[in-house]
């Protein structure tokens, strides 16, 4: 349904989307939901037409998993369910490579070339651990908090590298520069913890709403950095002995990552008892979403400015997802037919944003009054599924969605003029839900 759920939120899954709506489950259940996520770049620059290149990444992993048990005894006469969840949240895989190519003349008119090969790879993600607690303040609202733990498991080790490799070769009139490097960075363990909040309010038999937020939080990791560099400048008539540098940096310590809050809205319809229309609305302001060094430096971590200096800290707007989803039961026409299976189709549009500066230009000329327009970047997709509920025990469902944004990603590079990306994401889900 395009994660169309706030006002739905009937399934164990609602501790994520808006745990209020856990009280809405009957019966104890367990689930499990896997995914796979493949992204495709299409890199592009204005005036470099080495950088045109095609990307691919994609992984396999466990993206949910809960228990749930509505409690069979009311609690002050109102229904009180609890469920203990772990989801995959976030995943960073990604990984190409670029050539770029630059030509310039000093002040003296000495022509100077650079060409350079770069090489990146990032793996790794973050997953919570959640209970969560939901109950009824009327028959037709209710409330619910969840405590997600941002930890290391035996599910995930909460943790994430990413390795560049870059290889140039200089021109300076008749000298010749030839320079290599390698950096691996690696955040490990983080942990911290937030709140997610959520109330659902079943105006009437055909109307819902729900309400969610999500509190921000600082995490804390372990850094490690490793990198090595050579350098070598080969003979020539303005220096005619070649010399060879190398040298090795390592850096631990600890750093904090901060991430924002973020509320959703949402309202559905049921039509009637086959079709029911969902609408959910996210806002999320990411001006406070950093990581902190050992010295205090904050950097954001949207485009990796110094948020210490007034000169060139960026503002960004606040990212907007409007979600459309649409579910239609197949129930038998007759109503002594016996349920041994029961058939429902999904689908769903969205409209998603990414913080974004707004402009690719290099950070390093950027003046206060020119530090981007700070627009998001936006996206758009689609979703499609299906679920089968047999003999009223247990729930297969599988669901594809597909995303795509052009001309996005322009602080991706930092400091390529008038780099860009095309993006195409494919998502496919398989879950199922076994009721006791």
């Amino acid at each position: 349904m395009a994660d169309a759920f706030v006002a739905i939120a009937d399934d164990a899954t609602a501790a994520s989307w808006n745990p209020a709506g856990l009280t809405q489950l009957e019966r104890p259940e367990l689930s499990i939901v896997g995914s796979y996520n493949g992204i495709f770049e299409e890199c592009s620059a204005d005036f470099h037409d080495e950088v045109d290149s095609k990307h691919h990444d994609d992984n396999l992993d466990l993206n949910y998993l809960s228990a749930v048990y509505p409690l069979p005894f009311l609690v002050l006469n109102r229904n009180v369910c609890l469920s203990l969840n772990y989801q995959r949240k976030y995943d960073f895989s990604r990984k190409f490579r670029l050539r770029y190519n630059t030509a310039s003349a000093t002040t003296g008119g000495t022509p100077a070339n650079s060409f350079l090969t770069m090489a990146f790879e990032q793996e790794g993600g973050l997953s919570t651990i959640t209970p969560a607690v939901a109950c009824e303040i009327t028959r037709r609202i209710s409330v619910g908090l969840s405590l997600n733990l941002w930890r290391s498991s035996l599910l995930s080790d909460n943790s994430w590298t990413q390795t560049t490799q870059s290889n140039r070769i200089a021109f300076f009139g008749p000298a010749t520069f030839i320079s290599s490097s390698r950096e691996r960075e690696e955040y490990s363990d983080l942990s911290g913890e937030n709140l997610t909040a959520g109330i659902l309010w079943n105006l009437t038999n055909r109307w819902s709403l729900g309400a969610r937020y999500d509190s921000a939080f600082t995490g804390e990791a372990d850094y490690h950095r490793i990198g090595n560099t050579l350098k070598v400048s080969l003979p020539s008539v303005a220096f005619p002995s070649a010399s060879l540098t190398a040298g090795s940096e390592i850096r631990r310590e600890t750093r904090h990552i901060r991430l924002p809050d973020s509320v959703a809205v949402g309202a559905a319809f049921r039509v009637n008892d086959r079709l029911t229309l969902s609408l959910d609305v996210t806002r999320t302001d990411w001006n406070d979403f950093y990581v902190r060094d050992a010295e205090g430096i904050r950097r954001s971590l949207v485009d990796f400015s110094n948020l210490e200096d007034p000169w060139t800290r960026p503002h960004f707007d606040p990212t907007y997802t409007v979600r459309l989803g649409a579910e239609y039961i197949f129930i038998p026409k007759r109503r002594d037919e016996e349920l041994n299976t029961l058939w429902t189709l999904r689908a769903g549009l969205f409209y998603d944003e990414e913080p974004a500066t707004g402009k690719a230009s290099p950070r390093e000329f950027r003046l206060l009054d020119d530090t981007g327009s700070g627009e998001p970047d936006k996206f758009y997709g689609l979703a499609l599924g299906c679920g089968l509920l047999t003999h009223q025990r247990v729930n297969l469902d599988a669901a594809y969605q597909l995303r795509c944004g052009d001309g996005v990603n322009s602080d991706f590079i930092r400091g390529m003029t008038g780099f860009s990306e095309r993006v195409l994401q494919h998502r496919f889900l398989l879950s199922t839900v076994i009721y006791f």
